[in-house]
């Protein structure tokens, strides 16, 4: 069976770091390539499409806490009417990286994932922390609860297609 190619476009470098220690410490979703590119307020540019191999499964990780799906809407056409991609999937965050893992840790504040000081704080700790695996781990991090509900208008109509990538054990 031939190799597939996955592309992950995530909003920042937090989700960004996230994605790498799930897709290859915690073996969780499937590997592939991931790029910062916010699709909910940067339109994607021919030169970004021009890089995609043949067949490319594209997978949009995008936040849901702002209220303009203009650029959303017209990046994920965009994307389908490629020829070169296979699909795109859609993962809406609700609202956000972090609602998302305090939704799949055992924890009440996302302070307490990695012990920051303040919620400004726990994005450049995210990004820095060297044992995020294991951080997960100890607040019984479940990949079955991340990612895994459908958004609010007015995103509620872009389907949450997390379940497409994910290797549940």
């Amino acid at each position: 069976m031939k190799d597939v190619n996955i592309q992950y476009y995530v909003e920042g470098e937090d989700e960004k770091k996230l994605l790498e220690v799930l897709k290859n410490k915690l073996k969780v979703i499937k590997p592939g390539k991931v790029l910062k590119l916010n699709v909910v307020t940067k339109r994607i540019s021919d030169a970004v499409l021009r890089t995609l191999k043949n067949g490319t499964i594209v997978v949009l990780v995008f936040d849901t806490d702002t209220k303009d799906l203009d650029i959303l809407e017209q990046n994920i056409k965009k994307l389908k009417e490629y020829r070169f991609i296979s699909s795109v999937i859609t993962i809406p965050q609700v609202p956000n990286l972090e609602g998302e893992l305090i939704h799949s840790c055992n924890i009440k504040r996302i302070t307490e994932l990695l012990n920051s000081r303040s919620k400004s704080e726990f994005k450049s700790d995210l990004i820095h922390v060297s044992n995020l695996d294991s951080k997960l781990t100890e607040h019984g991090f479940d990949i079955k609860l991340f990612w895994n509900q459908q958004p609010k208008p007015p995103y509620h109509q872009i389907l949450n297609e997390a379940y497409k990538i994910k290797i549940e054990r």
